[in-house]
């Protein structure tokens, strides 16, 4: 193509326009040759040089294609209706997994929505071309959404650490979509199922994966320990000794002795207190 640069303030523009005897290729079925119907302008941005933005003024051919029909050139180096370059959208996707959405689109001088588009388009493509998941190991947990106790639940492959399904919900209901997407065949290959002590998921692992084993986070039986067992016991002890005054203030003000490791004890008198308890 034929380049003629100009300079405006701090920014760079070039006009490209193609070399007459390079002919046309029809961006349809690739066919070289095809007579020209029209040309068009398009105008669009490319990698800065320098710090300065580049824009480009492009003159493109549209063919008339005997197989296609009217079509647009192809070009290599550009996307259909694209308003940048590929490589600066390669460029912008790559920033957008290793800086915020906002400070690629202040670096490159672009509009967040742009930038947003093209890192969801490179997330798109590395989705496709991951293989078809066969999970054996899953992870389960759910996360919270908004205030108010709105709650999503993720699913993990354990031993990859790929996320297979996001859901709104940590109910049956708002589970059993993944089950129906994994399908019978894979489900019968699970082997095992971490999780937190949440009921729903426990139910609806039994219902279509019954030969998993349901491994549940320590943290949380250790949480659910202290809370409905030790808990729960100090509490009917306060109760039972309520005529007792000075021992149930002693229990009463247990809780947090009961609940810590032995091994974090402060001194030897919070030992001594926790034998006599």
């Amino acid at each position: 193509m034929h380049r003629y640069l100009q300079r405006h303030a701090d920014a760079l523009y070039l006009d490209l326009e193609p070399t007459p005897d390079t002919p046309p290729r029809c961006s349809g079925c690739q066919r070289v040759g095809s007579p020209v119907h029209e040309y068009r302008w398009r105008t669009l941005r490319d990698l800065p040089i320098l710090g300065h933005p580049v824009w480009l003024r492009i003159r493109l051919r549209r063919v008339r294609c005997p197989y296609c029909g009217p079509k647009q050139e192809q070009v290599c180096w550009l996307g259909r209706y694209a308003r940048l370059t590929c490589r600066l959208a390669e460029t912008v996707a790559h920033w957008c997994s290793k800086l915020p959405i906002r400070h690629v689109a202040a670096l490159f001088g672009l509009h967040w929505d742009t930038v947003r588009l093209l890192e969801r388009r490179r997330l798109a493509q590395q989705l496709e071309a991951l293989p078809e998941p066969a999970p054996r190991r899953l992870v389960m947990d759910e996360f919270a959404l908004y205030k108010g106790h709105r709650y999503a639940t993720v699913v993990m492959d354990a031993d990859t650490r790929r996320v297979l399904w996001v859901g709104e919900g940590r109910s049956r209901e708002a589970l059993r979509p993944f089950f129906t997407w994994l399908g019978p065949a894979r489900c019968a290959r699970i082997d095992a199922v971490a999780m937190d002590m949440n009921t729903a998921f426990d139910l609806e692992v039994k219902a279509h994966c019954p030969q998993a084993r349901v491994v549940y986070d320590l943290f949380h039986v250790v949480a659910k320990y202290g809370r409905e067992v030790i808990e729960r016991v100090r509490v009917d002890e306060a109760n039972r000794l309520r005529d007792d005054r000075p021992v149930r203030r002693v229990i009463k003000q247990s809780r947090w002795l009961l609940l810590r490791n032995a091994e974090n004890l402060k001194n030897d008198g919070q030992r001594i207190r926790l034998d006599e308890l």
